[in-house]
């Protein structure tokens, strides 16, 4: 890991890790042990703004704290190329500053170094040392919204 390394999370991704709906809980469990595996690394929290309804909504309340608190940045309603477009732009912009970015999404995202984020019986790990970078032809154009519009 270098001096100056950020580590970009998508939300959603590791809210809904492995869950058939996203858990803030989960979220902030992942983001102890990260805290804890890597104390000196820089964490940037970005997520999809909708996320918010796709968690329980008992946890909408504690969503918005995040936001209120800089916890957690959405991606601004019609950011181009939605919320993969937001982290490489957020991604671009760290590594103008001298970062070395590490991105943990389920995205593909060109040009930048993919982590890998594990489970294991409760402990989660992540790893920002054995990364994968995707050039620009090997990712597709961004593909559609998994969300639906509420009525």
């Amino acid at each position: 890991m270098a001096d100056r390394t950020l580590v970009l999370v998508d939300a959603g991704m590791a809210a809904g890790f492995r869950l058939k709906k996203p858990a803030l809980s989960q979220l902030h469990q992942a983001l102890v042990h990260l805290y804890r595996q890597h104390p000196d690394a820089h964490v940037a929290v970005l997520g999809d703004p909708g996320l918010k309804w796709d968690v329980a909504a008992a946890e909408a309340a504690a969503f918005e704290g995040d936001i209120v608190a800089g916890a957690l940045v959405c991606a601004p309603a019609g950011a181009l190329d939605g919320t993969a477009g937001f982290l490489a732009r957020a991604a671009a912009k760290a590594k103008a500053k001298g970062y070395d970015v590490v991105a943990f999404t389920d995205r593909a995202i060109p040009d930048v170094a993919l982590g890998r984020l594990r489970n294991e019986a409760g402990r989660w790990s992540w790893d920002i040392d054995a990364t994968r970078t995707l050039d620009a032809d090997q990712v597709g154009p961004p593909l559609a919204s998994r969300r639906r519009r509420r009525r």
